[in-house]
């Protein structure tokens, strides 16, 4: 794959495949997380919504295999979205850590499955919306900025352009920027980040590329390259 072809594909599938080992286990798992939280409105019963936490937290070592076992069964026990369901199961694996390259759906569940799951329970209340069926208490981003591609470049960044992170931006000011960093990613407090560009150009930052992606006006995710880079997260 190319520069072009990794900015241009539309394939999540394809992308996995060519990061290889490159994409870790913890981003993979916020990838999937976060395609997850797209349909969020879906995930009606509290219970769905602890365990993809659950995951996200797991995904930072802040929680144990346990914890997760448990929210795996709690998950089981839900009546919600089955398609819901079935992505959140994909994202707590009974046994080991989360697969390191995609498989087809029809095996056991992965990270693709998950993200497949998620865009048939978007397309399902997307059909189900044009028969005016009722529609859910909060509102549900359309089925086109669904995109999981987008979400990869996201946590992934352009595989073909290191991020080269200067120490003496994170030792401005007595540590502000990593300390901003670190309150934007734990508070999903992604509304921040061009606060957070703006203060690593008064560091010294010319990086275009770190700064235009701070300010750009998408929706941020955990595990954003741009964060995860200043905290020294893979």
């Amino acid at each position: 794959m190319t520069e072009t072809e990794w900015l241009e594909c539309i394939s999540p599938e394809e992308m996995l495949v060519f990061l290889g080992e490159r994409a870790t286990p913890r981003k993979k798992r916020l990838f999937a997380c976060a395609c997850v939280r797209r349909v969020w409105p879906l995930l009606n019963d509290d219970r769905l919504r602890m365990a993809v936490k659950a995951v996200e937290q797991f995904a930072d070592g802040r929680v144990s295999p346990e914890l997760l076992a448990k929210a795996r069964r709690k998950v089981r026990l839900s009546k919600a979205c089955v398609h819901a369901i079935q992505a959140i199961e994909a994202l707590l694996p009974e046994d080991g850590p989360i697969l390191s390259r995609p498989r087809d759906i029809r095996e056991p569940t992965d990270v693709i499955s998950a993200t497949r799951a998620i865009r048939t329970s978007a397309r399902t209340l997307e059909a189900s919306e044009e028969h005016d069926a009722p529609a859910p208490m909060e509102t549900i981003r359309p089925l086109a900025a669904f995109d999981a591609v987008d979400l990869l470049r996201e946590i992934f960044g352009n595989p073909f352009r290191s991020v080269v992170i200067d120490p003496s931006w994170l030792a401005w000011k007595q540590c502000l920027i990593p300390r901003m960093a670190r309150i934007i990613y734990h508070k999903r407090c992604f509304r921040n980040l061009p606060i957070l560009a703006d203060a690593l150009e008064e560091a010294g930052c010319h990086d275009e590329a770190l700064l235009s992606h701070c300010r750009n006006p998408v929706d941020h995710v955990r595990g954003c390259w741009v964060v995860d880079a200043l905290l020294g997260l893979g």
